[in-house]
């Protein structure tokens, strides 16, 4: 008997620490500021099928405020607790709040509309709210106004779940003046004439993030077009009517262009009701991937008569950058912003490979050297470096996390990875991860376990040290006969090894010969005899610019300038400098000298 209740016993305290877990899984956070993480892996766990309808009335006067009313809809798994909603605005911008029929007796503290449990029921819930809209996220202007939300700034302009994970369909309504025109995420339904105004209701949006929700409205021209057996409509203020017939048609062929290449690289069709676009005046970025609705700043588009190469390839690269978003980051999105370089890794790699065939006569390879690296390295070599993914304890940080490293050492990282997977098994692994989390939200790692099957190596711990930790690996040069041995040190004395693909080149007889060489656990050998018993005279290490570290380098090598190829050239320049601040291989004064001498005849102006 006494086992019998020893074990009765032990099944009781088991069963009750699992329900005592489960309520701890659904405790309410302290309630902070911003959208703390424990807040937003709160809701996660019980708000579901969320919808919002909202009408907002838009004066032509800016000076005037935005009445607005709104209806949430949601699903909730566990009515136990308070429900937080998001709201960066003063308290008396609410001016009612009913939830389930009945008048809230809600709070309202630290941005946050706080509802109680008591008026909340298992399953389907309504909370209805009249309020004036915030508008520091509106961006309102003499005759025009846009919404740009991205990272967390829906929440400034009315309540919500302010998190990427909780993905939520929208019902748009906007009174604007009748002279306005007016594009959001989905479809026009239907337009009524109120006489100095007119109503214009949009159909039920996509599953979209809070951050890519998004509306454009003023006094806009309209420009139709049927591209590919798609319509698509792009809203412009440009008055120069010469400009815009100049620009016009490659605009829209380029848009076409781009979003047929990535039907076919995801194979998954254009997964939205529509694709619009709107150039706006000053806009603060190139441009912003909003779902079916893509802003931009209207002269990266519309160019001025006889642009360079330079100036066309980076308007290609910012529609192709944009489209590319629709699939990377708008269809599969972060589940958390710590992740957000993710989306604007893939749109740029992407995008390269979009364009770069279309500009043949660009060093495309010397381009990326010389963007990238530079800035990568600025901050990897210091001891107050960051890794490319970072934590992230509350989203009114996010603004923290971009910078160089995300920008800069993140699409050296997806080269690499690419190549050491291989471009058919990589494509394989993005179109899985796409058709896996379409519509929904996905973090790096869930990636990282995508492509691990695409290959032999291990993933995981390559991902560890490159996307996980900071730094670079210093590598270290020993002559063996007719060898060359080369090997990686951690200058954080940690022992890790950076995996990696770069390409050698060696010296003999007026030419230059280049070999792949692979870097990872041991000491990589690289023959530089010629065969015949005659010594090259020279190495470039990493002279296709592939790899990522501090290599050894020789300072005579200026000497031979005029023999090397243009991303030789750079990847030279790039090493000597790195080796400069190190305090070795040429003092500051005479790398300065150097350069004076090679500006007067190089005529690359890349380098």
């Amino acid at each position: 008997m006494r086992l019998i209740y020893f074990k009765l016993t032990l099944l009781m305290l088991l069963l009750f620490s699992g329900i005592s877990t489960l309520a701890q899984s659904t405790l309410l956070p302290e309630i902070e500021p911003g959208v703390p993480r424990e807040l937003a892996v709160q809701r996660k766990a019980v708000v579901s099928e969320i919808n919002y309808e909202i009408e907002l009335r838009l004066p032509a006067d800016p000076q005037q405020t935005i009445a607005a009313t709104e209806t949430v809809r949601f699903h909730l798994a566990d009515a136990g607790q308070s429900l937080v909603l998001d709201f960066r605005e003063s308290a008396d911008k609410i001016r009612s709040v009913e939830v389930n029929g009945e008048e809230s007796d809600y709070e309202f503290a630290s941005e946050h509309l706080i509802v109680p449990s008591a008026e909340l029921n298992i399953g389907t819930n309504r909370i209805d709210i009249r309020f004036i809209a915030g508008e520091s996220s509106l961006n309102r202007n003499p005759d025009f106004l846009y919404t740009l939300f991205v990272p967390d700034r829906a929440r400034t302009a009315f309540p919500l779940f302010e998190q990427p994970n909780l993905k939520a369909t929208y019902d748009l309504t906007l009174i604007i003046p009748a002279d306005w025109d007016a594009i959001s995420n989905a479809p026009l339904l239907e337009a009524e004439d109120l006489g100095a105004n007119k109503r214009l209701r949009f159909a039920r949006s996509d599953l979209i993030s809070s951050y890519l929700f998004s509306f454009v409205a003023g006094k806009f021209q309209r420009v139709t077009r049927s591209v590919n057996g798609r319509e698509m409509s792009m809203l412009h203020r440009e008055s120069d009517e010469e400009k815009v017939a100049r620009n016009v048609d490659a605009v829209f062929e380029l848009h076409g262009a781009a979003l047929s290449w990535l039907e076919d690289y995801t194979g998954i069709d254009y997964p939205y009701q529509k694709f619009d676009f709107a150039l706006i005046p000053s806009f603060q970025y190139g441009g912003m991937e909003h779902a079916g609705a893509i802003q931009y700043r209207a002269d990266s588009l519309f160019l001025d008569e006889s642009p360079s190469q330079t100036q066309l390839l980076g308007r290609a690269s910012l529609i192709s950058h944009e489209t590319a978003h629709m699939w990377f980051g708008d269809l599969v999105t972060m589940d958390w912003f710590n992740d957000v370089w993710t989306k604007e890794v893939f749109a740029n790699f992407m995008a390269a490979k979009i364009v770069n065939p279309g500009f043949p006569e660009i060093n495309h390879d010397l381009n990326f050297l010389v963007r990238h690296y530079p800035s990568a390295y600025a901050v990897d070599r210091t001891e107050g470096a960051n890794p490319i993914r970072q934590p992230l304890p509350n989203l009114n940080e996010a603004g923290t996390l971009y910078g160089n490293i995300i920008y800069n050492k993140a699409p050296i990282m997806m080269r690499q990875l690419e190549t050491l997977i291989g471009e058919l098994d990589f494509q394989s692994g993005m179109q899985e991860y796409l058709a896996t989390y379409a519509f929904d939200n996905a973090t790096w790692p869930d990636l990282i376990a995508i492509l691990d099957q695409k290959t032999g190596e291990d993933l995981e711990a390559w991902s560890q040290v490159w996307v996980n930790t900071a730094g670079r690996p210093n590598f270290k040069a020993r002559v063996m006969g007719a060898e060359i041995g080369l090997r990686q040190e951690d200058p954080a004395a940690a022992n890790r090894i950076w995996p990696q693909r770069f390409a050698v080149a060696s010296h003999s007889s007026d030419t230059w010969s280049m070999e792949t060489l692979i870097s990872g656990q041991g000491e990589a050998a690289y023959r530089v005899g010629t065969g015949d018993g005659a010594e090259r005279s020279a190495v470039l290490f990493n002279a296709d610019g592939f790899g990522y570290g501090l290599f050894p380098v020789e300072a005579t090598m200026l000497a031979d300038w005029d023999s090397f190829e243009a991303l030789q050239k750079g990847s030279l320049l790039i090493s000597l400098y790195e080796n400069m601040l190190e305090g070795q291989v040429i003092a500051p004064g005479d790398y300065l000298s150097q350069l004076t001498k090679i500006v007067g005849r190089e005529e690359n102006q890349l380098l």
